[in-house]
């Protein structure tokens, strides 16, 4: 039975990712993109497919793992022909860190995935590659400063 009107996530079986490791996430279509207007959450969105998309690819990729406290290295290749219009590569590697995250609003509540907050990816590299194919690549690298079990230890 459904309760929610759309996956507000899993809860983690295993625990954190340890410093040094990576996931990479293969995804096809074009990602999920920063909308300052109206929240690529809600799934009236007109990209939220794309959202749901790369959460349940990074879920898989996660493994049942919990998400990362420390801080985080992110690697993002767009590969298509141009970019969706009026997008341009920033917007969509801030969508992609507002999905791997959590959040919550009003009518939703996200439960992170990667890590907790996108103020953890303290390095970001870009890529655009053209292609007639669109699809895109994230890697995550799992830095140090990872906070002791009790949550003590460095935050955003």
């Amino acid at each position: 039975m459904k309760y929610l009107p759309y996956d507000p996530g899993v809860l983690p079986t295993k625990p954190s990712p340890v410093a040094g490791k990576k996931v990479v996430m293969r995804v096809s279509g074009y990602p999920p993109y920063k909308d300052e207007h109206f929240s690529m959450r809600n799934p009236r969105h007109r990209n939220y497919n794309g959202f749901v998309r790369l959460r349940e690819v990074a879920i898989a990729a996660m493994n049942g793992r919990a998400w990362y406290f420390g801080a985080i290295a992110m690697s993002v290749t767009l590969s298509a022909p141009r970019f969706e219009d009026g997008k341009t590569l920033s917007d969509y590697v801030m969508g992609i860190e507002d999905t791997l995250d959590g959040s919550s609003g009003r009518q939703f509540t996200y439960l992170p995935i990667v890590f907790e907050d996108d103020c953890q990816v303290v390095s970001c590299r870009n890529r655009f590659t053209k292609t007639d194919k669109v699809s895109y690549e994230v890697e995550i690298k799992f830095l140090g400063n990872h906070p002791n079990r009790d949550n003590t230890g460095p935050t955003c």
